[in-house]
């Protein structure tokens, strides 16, 4: 269900009443029960692509009108938060594995360039909020198809001026395809408590350990057919995948006036992968930031400005992947990132209009030691990102606004060492993608029924993608393809049809095109969605559909890959203190891609998606 009204955005920065931006609210706590991760909770939203929810070793990907569709694991190109605080690293990367679901509350997405706001690699905002701590004690069993298991534990306590919770989490799957199994762990914990002055300190810290995460690797369409569960022998060959574990330590100070935040993550990665020159990977990644604001209003004006830094020191060494076994050492080098931002927001209200202005200015330092070869460097990358919208009510159900926002992005650490020429070193070749944004949108609410319809046209340069070479086969490396074009129409709405049912639905199309009026790949041009709940008595059935048009594998467009049509349903039972979950995902038992690997070298690029899975869940509370 998609909540768009009377609710105040915190990922625009302003507490203003009006939403002169692309944005949703998704706050459902039935999906909160039945997904394994956090991209099963946006496929509703327009223009936003989620795929790789399958492939635990490259985690789930994220695309918002088109931002993101490069990235090869991860999240790249999208800011997320956490409670405000940055989940994505200084150069642009983001993993969502350390955050159990049962921590949030709603989630809030801002589909338009936001570097006005965030700064490097907001091409989208995805804003993940904590749901508030009570007094509770849960436990939560469940068993799936492709022999998945999962068991989440939560204890909470909610005093006077203290607040605490605790939550663990364990679940493996053997996965559908052969060699595409993971175990993790995650232990989460937050301690609130009210200081003097109605001030407010939180402390979270969270712990990650996935001993393993197989890749089956990308299939050609050839091998599709023969055999959809199968892996690429060369991933077996190789014992392609990873093992990660990840502490992240961060704490919040929130006044009467200011917020300020400070974080720190340490990640250690070892990732073997399916060639011999480079395919075995020890990356040490520590990365840490803090930030302060402030806002204020005073007659007709509201305004937040503030300032962030953050740093990011990776240690990358790669060896020779002797099918399975490491090698001798290839490179070895340590990287490092830099970011010093400060932004400024103000809204001017007069009658019926509202008129808001950013203003961002970002330095970023990179660094390079090379502890092999003589290519240690530095470069220093500026931007400065400016925003403004106008924003009309035309009466208290119907409001409009036009928005104009730049984007800036740099290169992540991965991809500048991704060096196509075989040598140590970043690629010097890979500039950073600059974005400019116009919108219009229109919004229309009432108590029971509300929908916006949202145009956009989005000019962005040196735009980069990663491709493949023969000499190094399945090896990703990245390359400015130069200007793109993208252009579409959002239409989403929530209807309460009865008190006892709703239906969420939203549609986007657009057309992303290169230079040369190519598409870009992996953007599906038509996409489609409906979430109909209706509660029973104290049962409630839910039936997610979505369909996602055709799309291209390649720069060329010579590759399409098909649509599809896919749909879940579940249903859950409340007894007392108890309940019971029992959903089948892919009812239809559709034949689609989970992931497609651009430019994949021979033809390698499906990785098919799991066939029909039932599952069951029962909850526990105390």
């Amino acid at each position: 269900m998609q909540q768009l009204d009377e609710v105040v955005l915190s990922a625009q920065r302003l507490k203003s009443d009006i939403q002169p931006l692309s944005a949703t609210i998704v706050s459902d706590s039935l999906n909160l029960h039945i997904k394994q991760e956090i991209g099963g909770l946006l496929q509703q939203i327009p223009s936003l692509f989620v795929s790789s929810q399958q492939n635990f070793t490259q985690d789930t990907r994220i695309a918002i009108r088109g931002y993101g569709a490069r990235a090869t694991f991860g999240i790249r190109g999208i800011k997320v938060l956490l409670d405000g605080i940055p989940i994505t690293t200084p150069d642009g990367q983001t993993q969502l594995d350390h955050i159990p679901l049962s921590q949030i509350g709603t989630i809030e997405v801002l589909r338009g360039l936001s570097s006005g706001l965030y700064g490097n690699a907001s091409g989208g905002v995805i804003s993940l909020q904590s749901a508030p701590i009570i007094s509770e004690t849960n436990i939560a069993v469940t068993l799936g198809d492709f022999q998945s298991q999962s068991l989440m534990a939560q204890w909470s306590k909610a005093q006077e001026k203290n607040r605490f919770r605790a939550i663990v989490a364990h679940q493996k799957q053997h996965g559908y395809r052969e060699w595409s199994g993971f175990e993790n762990t995650l232990v989460s914990l937050s301690y609130e408590f009210d200081l003097k002055n109605s001030s407010t300190l939180k402390i979270d810290y969270s712990f990650f350990n996935s001993p393993y995460a197989y890749d089956a690797g990308g299939l050609t369409l050839a091998q599709v057919n023969e055999n959809r569960e199968q892996a690429r022998q060369a991933n077996l060959n190789y014992n392609a995948g990873e093992r990660v574990q990840q502490h992240q330590l961060s704490a919040r100070l929130e006044t009467k006036n200011w917020q300020s935040y400070a974080f720190y993550t340490r990640r250690q990665l070892d990732a073997r992968l399916p060639y011999v020159d480079g395919g075995q990977i020890d990356l040490g990644r520590n990365y840490f930031g803090l930030g302060t604001q402030t806002s204020g209003s005073k007659n007709k004006w509201l305004w937040q400005y503030g300032i962030e830094s953050a740093a990011q020191y990776d240690a990358r060494i790669r060896f020779k992947n002797n099918m399975g076994a490491k090698g001798e050492e290839t490179l070895h080098q340590n990287e490092r990132f830099y970011s010093l931002g400060a932004y400024g927001v103000t809204e001017f209200s007069y009658l019926d209009w509202r008129l808001r202005a950013a203003l961002r200015a970002d330095m970023h330092r990179i660094t390079l030691t090379d502890f092999l070869d003589t290519n240690t460097g530095k470069k220093d990358l500026a931007a400065v990102s400016p925003s403004i919208a106008i924003h009309r009510e035309f009466s208290k159900f119907l409001s409009s606004y036009v928005r104009w926002g730049t984007g800036f992005e740099t290169p992540s650490l991965n991809e500048l060492s991704a060096n196509p020429s075989g040598k140590t070193g970043f690629n010097n070749a890979l500039e950073p993608q600059k974005s400019s944004e116009t919108e219009l949108g229109i919004l229309f609410r009432k108590k029971k029924f509300d929908a916006s319809l949202t145009l956009f046209y989005t000019k962005a340069k040196n735009v980069i993608l990663p491709f493949e070479l023969e000499t190094f086969p399945g090896q990703n490396f990245y390359e400015n393809i130069g200007q793109t074009t993208r252009k579409g129409m959002e239409l989403e709405g929530n209807w309460q049809f009865a008190t006892s049912g709703n239906l969420a639905f939203s549609y986007s199309r657009g057309h992303y095109q290169t230079e040369t009026k190519k598409e870009l790949p992996n953007v599906p041009k038509h996409q489609f969605a409906t979430t109909l709940q209706q509660h029973i008595g104290k049962s409630t059935l839910a039936l997610h559909t979505r369909y996602v048009g055709g799309r291209f594998a390649d720069n060329e467009n010579k590759v399409p890959v098909p649509h599809f049509w896919t749909a879940d349903v579940t249903i859950k039972r409340k007894w007392r203190k108890s309940a019971l979950v029992i959903g089948v995902n892919n009812i239809a038992d559709t034949h689609y891609f989970d992931n497609i690997r651009i430019n994949a070298f021979g033809g390698r690029f499906y990785e098919p998606a799991a066939t029909r899975q039932a599952f069951l869940r029962v909850v526990v509370s105390f």
